[in-house]
């Protein structure tokens, strides 16, 4: 049975990481965190959430951790694996990133004590000034080493919070995302591209239905930016698939299709109804 009062350790204090620190907190836990941004820093000071917060990651490993908890873009995650690594860090291990397969992949090449974690919540609006624990309530956060030592305990540690926890292949997870998710922010980046590039007065016109679709637009270009490299293959294969689906469309609208147009967006209607 998990402990009430973990020491954990967490790295990067932006929107998911100030809210897993947030609600960690409330659970009894001691948390400790890291990040290089000194504004974050001091506003992390200024509340009463941490035990200590530092600015170099060899500081925060002079405490007797229970748990690090990565939350960082994922190319940042990568190098703090690597330090880890050459310190031989031994305390158990978790991250937040939206890619699994490499990380995982390299955590195991380091040998280090490593369970991919990846919650399935957020918001449009980064950093830890909009950071809520309320995020969390009901949520999915996956996990993706069943073999770590420490699987039990992030299973406990994320239901305690309001999760609901699952098991996935890091390989699997990478394409489900790309999916769901990778290619989804792709398609609304493009689309205020596409208004961008032909007529941008047309912004002064939105409404509802432009603002809903391209809400996730409003996302932070470090992370996504990183997302878009790391999980490249499975990306290009959907936007290949996104361009055949879209070039139909088109075959059907130039034809003038209307009964094939009509069961398309039928069907399409049926399957977001039910979701």
């Amino acid at each position: 049975m998990m402990k009430n009062n973990l020491k954990i350790g967490i790295i990067g204090l932006g929107l998911i990481g100030g809210s897993l620190a947030k609600a960690f907190k409330e659970k009894g836990h001691i948390i400790f965190c890291l990040d290089s941004n000194f504004d974050t820093i001091k506003r992390a000071k200024d509340t009463s959430i941490f035990k200590n917060c530092f600015e170099t990651l060899d500081d925060l490993l002079e405490e007797s951790l229970d748990l690090l908890y990565i939350s960082t873009p994922v190319s940042a995650t990568k190098e703090i694996l690597l330090h880890l690594a050459e310190v031989e860090c031994k305390v158990p291990i978790t991250d937040a990133s939206s890619t699994k397969s490499s990380i995982e992949k390299l955590a195991s090449d380091f040998d280090l004590v490593f369970c991919g974690g990846h919650p399935i919540a957020g918001r449009e609006k980064s950093g830890f000034e909009h950071s809520d624990p309320a995020i969390f309530q009901g949520a999915a956060h996956i996990l993706t080493n069943e073999a770590a030592p420490h699987f039990e305990l992030l299973k406990e540690l994320h239901t305690s919070i309001g999760m609901k926890v699952y098991f996935m292949k890091p390989e699997f997870h990478d394409f489900i995302f790309a999916l769901i998710s990778h290619f989804p922010h792709l398609a609304a980046f493009s689309l205020v591209e596409l208004v961008q590039h032909i007529e941008p007065e047309a912004f002064n016109f939105t409404g509802g239905g432009f603002k809903d679709f391209t809400r996730i637009a409003g996302s932070d270009p470090t992370m996504w930016s990183s997302i878009f490299a790391d999980n490249h293959e499975n990306i290009i294969h959907l936007i290949d698939k996104y361009i055949e689906i879209l070039s139909e469309w088109k075959r059907l609208i130039e034809s003038n299709d209307r009964i094939n147009i009509y069961n398309k967006i039928k069907d399409a209607s049926n399957i977001r109804r039910g979701l």
